[in-house]
């Protein structure tokens, strides 16, 4: 059969099976994606169009999350309009006017791949304005400029090996509805706000003269809300829309002068949305200052439009966060019309004449963010009133802090599904044998292998999997699935056998048939909620006219109800008064604004007109008064310092909270629009009131809220104390990492106020270091860095981007790696004297140790986070207190076997490392090896060349060798007088690479199989008796190519998939073949493609030439086993052949055939051994180790380090830091107080730990700058405190010893030797022989002469001894009469510091 034919024959059949596998009934979340066209239908793309074309599209088969880049406008009453905002409108955006491009805006450039995009990276995606005249306002792109439409997959890849396909598709198809104070961007309906001015871009609004004295400004939008659409942005959500308000709506409720995050996210906004504005200054008032004017045309007379409340703001902002993410504008009262509407319009129909009307989307989640409970008992009422009328309720969720206090509600409707509970993919465990317990086979013990362990409890359901499919893949569909009954031990449990009713059958298959391994099967679970009404339970509360409390406040019997609440901390959600104080505050808090239309104050500066001061020191018992209306005053005794502090700090916002909340609630959201993890159910209630410990509050010198120029973190001093800002703000904190953990730490930070500080004794600052470079996948969860910086540092991009943040932020930024060999800026005087506090954002665990180590021996606080998909932890290092990072250790990662990835894998990731192993030997280090030996091949005589490879490596290896050389250099002849540029030369390098593969990939699945095979054959029996081929050991089948048109029997389904896969690895084989031949400046990508009809050719052509020549070669030929007769072809190649390319593995690169390599390889041995294969995706996370990674876990973590250092910062206890370990899947947060470091003993009773040390300084009479040994030790002898009957036993430098009292006491030359030589003879000397020991007492000269033969190590220990600053050593003493030893802490030698 032509090879054409065989792969339409291939591609049919592969199809079918396909259709058939994906034929079956499966869950789909919420019934929303059944079917391409419904998928299609309820994406993003299709939600807000309004021409006949774009609506014919919605049916095509283009289903991409990515739309059409568009203008932003609005379009009302059939006519086109524009809206000017600023310079985004002069920059950023598109006029259009008449359908023709306006000259007087900005040009649109089209970039390199095609996508449409603005000089400024402004807005790539559709953006609607939705105002109360119009429903049907949209707008449309331009269609001489369509955005090429672009994969995800790069940008959220970490992300979907923590989510899934499915739920990331589900997630990218989500409507988040936001509603939370959004700010202003001006102070007056008909008065242009000012914007002062830092160096790098915006601080602060000047707000109006007439503003009231009663209420405080009001400019700055929510953190919280800034901060949880920034999680969903980078997550990926297909739509945001953000819920535009009434200036009045809930006022009082929240104060944006104390919100620091807002106020950051704020400074931020103005400066990446109007970069332009850098340049254009005036002078007022004696400062420089911007005006931002908000313009208005066509619409100066409708109150909708001329109401600028930072909606465009936040939503220029998540544009330029994630282009792929469509952000949308709609008034309040307009949502709750859509969410009411009794009729839907069905998607699925649609009118050509008719216009698109504006919907939710297919998966709305509602988010309310800082609003009262009155304003989340209308949102949820509306959500569950579409329940009523649809299926499935809009999900809810809401969130709010409250100074060191915080609040999660989740009300997902009555039966919300579970698909996965926990995200982890259940663990494949082998059986060491079945019994049967009862004459009928109703219940099976299950016995696991020895070392193995189940991860089953009673209950669950498991499936098995071994010979007994058809197809001998290793599929369970043959085997019927099991009830777990019993749990015996970690080894051993019963089943009992399930049909799909679930009745009970005989479970004679599982007897009769092989079985090898089970896995846990994940069954969804149906969760019902209640609404936040009827939580709680409203009454109206009877009070007298000047103290009423509105309904919603009183107090019910919800709050004793441990169902309704999710364990946040261990120590705290289990105390009922604690969560009685806190949701009975919340309440209060309702009601005081209600009352007062502000929120509590204690003792806040607040400047009159007069210039007065008024104290609001009655608020604390206003407070408590309505506290006591809400429960019974008994109860509040006992809350009352919880109350108070709540009273007193609920005005603020505190950072850390906020992005705790913010992560945790984005993550809710997701939970609630995929199905995938457990959500909270249905409170949460988070605080750090620990913090309050020794905070200065009440204090007359508080924050001034009217000082638009203080850039210093108001709302953290307001709760803290200035003090504590202060110290934060003249620290001087070192970040290693600005990845996802550190751009978070550096967004915090500068939120916080750090590094803000400078006087003439000390200057705060933020110390960035960073190595690598930012790529596209970093996108998706580091939101210091947008698309045009990607190959920036991100050291440098992060500091750029905090300043926006916080403009008179300082800040060292520099690309060195932190490391025991690296020098670099960060030398023994920055670890000592050069940072403050140290917060890690590594990836890798030898960087951590040597942080630590540092810290340890400098004396400075650390602060570890590191997150593994949805899992995270922070680690928390007091100085003088707490253990160490390096105290205790994780286990390492258990290693793969030898023998088992060569002859006996069971496991697709033994196939997997096998398949990558194979591509670093074909495309490393053969490529190499050949580069090393080409020149001595051409130079030698082949004879003297191949005895120098069997003296060097041996006869077996030398062989080996020889063979690989003469493949990879012999086939060279081919190619003499030819150009690599010629034509012919590419085609004649196909044509061998093909060859190449080919014989590779039948010796790899077929020769090596069945040798194997044949030493150990199927029934064959071990030493002790039992079969060979048992427990983890699995009976390969070789595999090989063969035609479709084969004289022999017909050609099985089998035979044909078997067929594919062997062409797919000589396609991905032959093709990097080819690139390890072309110079590095050829287009490898395009010049080495090689299809798959090349590849099935080739072994079609092959396997009919070998069937004709089978018969006459039945005798076989004899191997030729001459390593000389091997490198026959290599001398001729040796001659002409360049330099062959070493490739590197790159698993983000999906052009470059490395990992369809990889899955090629692993598949074909997978179906060798019956292993269920791997799609591309996770071979690629495998195979590349990828740490899957979210947003919400990078953030939540960074908060709990930010939180930690605040505690650090006032020196706080040891008992209230917290390390933290936590799981939002489950939800699971587990805090605990940091160990003690461990105390060793010492002389007389005595102890210390690994924070302690003595330190002895360099003076010497004797020598300068240094001291003898014999002065060193009786420096120790003297700091230490050793009596009479104490002497030192040894003295070590890391693994060198430099003295042993049993050998060296009288030694008179080495005592009066100087230390440091001393030393440095002790490292040279350790490679050396007993016979040529070194001179200790030679002197500089002699010991460069000595260190000619030294390692790399060694010259690399020497280098760093003449810069270090100190030497730390190990020094032991011994009793002299007893002989009992001891180990004294470190002891410093410090040098003397040279002018």
């Amino acid at each position: 059969m032509p090879p054409l034919r065989q792969s339409v024959v291939i591609s049919t059949l592969t199809l079918l099976i396909t259709s058939a596998a994906t034929s079956s009934p499966s869950y789909n979340h919420r019934q929303r994606l059944s079917t391409p066209h419904r998928s299609l239908v309820d994406s993003p793309l299709s939600q807000n169009s309004i021409t006949k074309d774009y609506r014919r599209f919605k049916h095509s088969s283009e289903n991409n999350p990515i739309r059409n880049a568009a203008l932003w406008g609005i379009v009302s009453n059939g006519v086109r309009r524009r809206r000017v905002l600023g310079e985004v409108a002069r920059r950023s955006l598109t006029r259009v006017r008449g359908g023709e491009l306006d000259d007087s805006a900005a040009a649109v450039d089209t970039t390199a791949d095609g996508q449409v995009g603005s000089t400024d990276e402004g807005p790539k995606e559709k953006i609607n304005i939705i105002t109360g005249n119009d429903k049907k306002s949209n707008i449309t792109s331009n269609s001489s400029k369509k955005k090429k439409l672009d994969s995800d997959d790069e940008r959220y890849s970490r992300q979907m090996y923590a989510l899934g396909a499915r739920a990331h598709g589900l997630v990218r198809s989500t409507t988040a509805i936001l509603d939370g104070p959004l700010g202003k961007i001006k102070t007056g309906k008909r008065s242009s706000p000012t914007v002062s001015r830092g160096e790098h871009g915006f601080q602060s609004l000047h707000q109006n003269d007439d503003e009231s004295e009663t209420t405080f400004y009001n400019h700055i939008p929510s953190g919280l809300l800034y901060e949880t659409a920034k999680n969903l942005a980078l997550s990926g959500v297909g739509r945001i829309i953000l819920i535009r308000n009434e200036e009045s709506f809930d006022a009082g409720y929240f104060d944006g002068s104390l919100d620091d995050l807002g106020a950051a996210y704020f400074r931020a906004a103005l400066s990446e949305v109007f970069p332009s504005l850098k340049q254009s200054r005036d002078a007022i008032d004696g400062k420089y200052e911007d005006i931002v004017e908000v313009e208005d045309e066509d619409y100066s007379d409708d109150p909708q439009i001329d109401h600028d409340d930072g909606t465009v703001l936040l939503m220029e902002y998540i544009q330029r966060l994630n282009p792929g993410v469509q952000v949308d504008i709609i008034p309040r009262q307009k949502l709750f019309e859509l969410l009411r509407e009794e009729n839907a319009q069905d998607e699925g129909n649609w009118d050509d004449d008719e216009e698109d009307i504006i919907t939710l989307g297919s998966n709305p989640v509602m988010v309310c963010i800082d609003r009262s409970t009155s304003a989340m008992l209308e949102m949820n009422d509306a959500c569950r009133l579409r329940c009523r009328k649809h299926a499935q309720a809009v999900p809810f969720v809401s969130m709010k802090t409250a100074g060191v206090y915080s609040q999660i509600f989740c009300d997902f409707g009555p039966s919300f599904v579970v698909v996965d509970e926990d995200g982890e993919t259940p663990r494949s465990t082998l059986i060491d044998k079945i019994e049967s317990k009862d004459d009928n086979n109703e219940f099976l013990t299950i016995h696991c292998l020895d070392g193995e362990r189940h991860d089953v409890s009673s209950g669950d359901v498991i499936e098995f999997q071994g010979e007994g499919s058809p197809d001998g893949s290793g599929s369970n569909e043959a085997f019927p699935q099991c009830r777990v009954v019993a749990v015996k031990s970690p080894t051993c449990f019963t089943v009992k056998e399930l049909n799909e009713e679930g009745v009970s059958l005989t479970s004679t298959t599982l007897l009769a048939r092989t079985i090898r391994s089970f896995t846990r099967v994940k069954i969804p679970k149906t969760m019902s909620f209640f609404s936040l009404r009827d939580i709680l339970q409203t009454e109206s509360v009877p009070t007298d006219k000047d103290d009423d409390v509105s309904a919603g406040t009183k107090s019910s019997n919800c709050w004793d109800k441990d169902s309704l609440f999710a364990p946040s901390d261990l120590d705290k959600s289990f105390d009922p008064l604690r969560r009685k104080a806190i949701m009975a505050s919340m309440a209060a808090l309702d009601a005081f604004v209600q009352k007062y239309g502000r929120l509590p104050c204690h003792l806040v500066k607040a400047n009159n007109d007069n210039g007065s001061t008024k104290s609001k020191r009655s608020d604390k018992v206003r407070f408590q008064s309505l506290i006591n209306k809400i429960t019974d005053a008994e109860s509040t005794k006992s809350m009352d310092k919880i109350i108070s502090q709540f009273a007193n700090t609920c005005r603020a916002k505190f950072t850390p909270i906020q992005c705790i909340i913010g992560a945790v609630g984005a993550q809710e959201i997701l939970k609630s629009a995929t199905g995938l993890y457990n959500p909270v159910k249905q409170f949460l209630l988070y605080d750090c009131d620990e913090v309050l410990e020794s905070s200065n509050v009440d204090k007359e010198e508080q924050v001034d809220l009217y000082d638009e120029n203080d850039l210093t973190a108001k709302g953290q001093s307001y709760i803290l104390g200035k003090e504590t800002s202060q110290k934060l703000a003249s620290s001087r904190i070192f970040l290693v990492g600005a990845g996802a953990i550190g751009c978070e730490l550096l967004k915090n930070l500068a939120s916080m106020g750090a590094g803000t500080y400078q006087n003439a004794s000390k200057e705060g600052c933020l110390i960035i270091t960073d190595m690598d470079t930012i790529e596209k996948s970093n996108l998706s969860r580091q939101l210091l860095f947008r698309d045009h910086n990607v190959g920036d540092f991100k050291s440098a991009a992060a500091k750029s981007a905090v300043l926006r943040f916080l403009s008179n932020c300082n800040l060292e930024a520099h690309t060195s790696r932190v490391g025991e060999e690296e020098d670099g800026p960060f030398d023994d005087d920055f670890w000592s004297s050069g940072c403050d506090f140290v917060l890690n954002a590594l990836d890798n665990v030898e960087a951590r140790l040597f942080v630590d180590s540092q810290c340890v021996s400098n004396g400075r606080g650390l602060i570890d986070a590191g997150t593994l998909g949805p899992k995270g932890n922070v680690q928390v290092i007091v100085p003088y207190q707490s253990e160490s990072y390096g105290s205790s250790a994780d286990p390492p990662e258990p290693d793969i076997p030898v023998c088992t990835l060569k002859n006996f894998p069971y496991d697709i990731n033994h196939t997997i490392q096998w398949a990558r192993d194979l591509f670093d030997g074909y495309f490393q280090r053969r490529p190499r090896q050949a580069n090393d030996h080409v020149k001595e091949i051409a130079a030698e005589d082949l004879t003297d060349f191949a005895q120098k490879l069997v003296n060097k490596f041996g006869q077996d290896a030398a062989l080996d060798m020889a063979e690989e050389l003469g493949e990879d250099i012999g086939v060279f002849p081919f190619a003499v007088g030819l150009d690599s540029n010629d034509p012919e030369y590419l085609a004649a390098v196909k044509r061998e690479s093909l060859n190449w593969a080919r014989n590779e990939a039948e010796k790899l699945f077929f020769t090596a199989i069945n040798e194997l095979l044949q030493k150990h054959p199927a029934d064959s029996i071990d030493e002790e008796g039992a079969p060979f081929w048992t427990g983890s050991r699995r009976v390969p089948t070789p595999l090989s190519f063969k035609a479709l048109n084969s004289s022999e029997d017909e050609v099985s389904a089998q035979q044909i998939i078997v067929n594919e896969r062997i062409a797919q690895f000589v396609q991905a084989a032959a093709r990097l073949r080819v690139e390890s031949f072309l110079t590095s400046d050829d287009d490898q990508s395009s010049l080495s493609a090689i299809s798959l009809e090349e590849a099935l050719s080739s072994l079609e052509e092959h396997a009919q030439s070998s069937n004709q020549s089978s018969k006459a070669d039945s005798e076989g030929s004899k191997v030729d086993n001459d390593i000389h007769a091997k490198l026959n072809r290599v001398k001729t190649g040796a001659s002409f052949l360049p330099n062959l390319n070493i490739v590197d593995f790159e698993k983000d690169d999906e052009t470059n055939g490395h990992v369809s390599f990889v899955t090629a390889a692993s598949n074909l041995r997978a179906m060798a051994y019956g292993i269920p294969i791997a799609d591309a995706m996770e071979t690629r996370r495998v195979a590349g180790r990828i740490v899957p990674a979210m947003i919400t876990t990078t953030g939540l973590v960074s908060a709990l380090s930010c939180l930690e250092l605040i505690k650090m910062l006032k020196g706080l206890p040891l008992t209230t830091h917290r390390n933290a370990f936590v799981n939002l899947a489950l939800p699971f947060f587990a805090f605990t107080a940091p160990l003690l470091a461990e105390e060793i003993a010492n002389i007389g009773g005595r102890s210390f730990t690994m924070w302690d040390k003595i330190a002895i300084n360099a003076s010497s009479k004797m020598i300068p700058d240094d001291i003898t040994l014999r002065e060193f030790i009786d420096n120790i002898k003297r700091s230490a405190k050793l009596g009479d009957n104490m002497e030192v036993s040894n003295i070590s430098f890391g693994s060198y010893m430099i003295y042993a009292n049993f050998l060296n006491s009288e030694d008179v030359k080495l005592l009066e030797s100087s230390l440091m030589n001393t030393v440095k003879s002790a490292v040279i000397a350790e490679e050396e022989s007993d016979e040529t020991q070194l001179d200790v007492g030679s002197n500089d000269s002699n010991q460069t002469e000595q260190t000619s033969n030294l390692t790399d190590e060694q010259k690399t220990i020497l280098s760093k001894l003449s810069k270090k600053r100190y030497i730390d050593f190990s020094v032991a003493v011994e009793h002299t009469e007893t002989g009992e030893e001891y180990e004294l802490p470190p002891i410093r030698y410090v040098k003397q510091k040279k002018d």
